[in-house]
């Protein structure tokens, strides 16, 4: 059975290393769906592809989520990023 989780990862600016990611474990596709909007996913409904996080979206995961997201639009790109297994 083919498994994927979704994370947070974050790229530096400057360069586009990456730095990190935080992992969605207990967040449904839904919920996902609801703090995207429906013109950037289209219809991929189980959310294979890449999307960027603004602060909007990032504050409204981090709700969601019950956790702290250390933010720092000025020196990271956020995206909402699949991985399989």
């Amino acid at each position: 059975m083919f498994k994927v989780s979704r994370h947070i990862r974050f790229y530096e600016k400057q360069g586009e290393k990456w730095m990190g990611e935080i992992l969605l474990a207990q967040v449904e596709v839904q919920d996902l769906l609801n703090i995207l909007d429906a013109k950037e996913y289209g219809d991929d409904l189980l959310l294979y592809d890449c999307y960027p996080l603004d602060k909007i979206k990032l504050d409204k995961l981090s709700k969601l989520t019950k956790q702290f997201f250390d933010i720092d639009l000025a020196k990271y790109d956020y995206f909402l990023e699949v991985t399989g297994k």
